[in-house]
């Protein structure tokens, strides 16, 4: 049977001993892992096929040694065709059909490559303020090499405070 308390009422509450500080969080202890790593090369279909799998979630652009280089996001794609819609890679396709039947647009033609990274020892404090400050739902967070190695995101930063007893 699942045990029905509250699970804020499961941790200590802050200032308690047993509560790591706040100052003390690092994104590494909260960030979740990257769905996909996708290639440069990546072809446009592929990337279509991978949006409607992992439900439009944004897609990590990585070379061959795993370092980051940058997110194909579904405005991103959008954006391609319609660049009233704020397009950050800068370039477009006339239509949808044409895009569709270009076999030499891949990701590195879609991909922003000013998307926000954040190493895995921020403290989580600083993650938050980044967040709130770019409008950023998400980071890309990074290893001391470059390489991406996870994401951080402003609901689960929220989730982790409560459930350690900080909110």
């Amino acid at each position: 049977m699942p045990d029905e308390r509250d699970p804020q009422d499961l941790h200590e509450k802050e200032g308690d001993p047993g509560v790591t500080p706040i100052q003390d969080i690092v994104v590494r202890d909260i960030m979740s892992d990257i769905p996909d790593r996708i290639p440069p090369q990546m072809p446009i279909t592929r990337i279509l096929h991978d949006f409607s799998t992992l439900k439009c979630a944004d897609l990590v652009v990585v070379d061959g040694d795993g370092k980051f280089l940058g997110v194909v996001s579904p405005f991103d794609l959008v954006s391609h065709v319609n660049p009233s819609m704020g397009v950050r890679s800068g370039k477009k396709a006339p239509c949808i059909e044409c895009m569709m039947r270009g076999d030499t647009l891949v990701a590195e033609d879609l991909m922003s490559r000013s998307h926000m990274t954040v190493n895995e020892k921020t403290p989580v404090i600083e993650a938050l303020r980044l967040l709130e400050r770019y409008r950023q739902p998400d980071l890309v967070v990074i290893d001391d090499e470059g390489i991406a190695i996870g994401m951080l995101g402003i609901c689960g930063i929220i989730s982790h405070l409560r459930l350690v007893g900080h909110l």
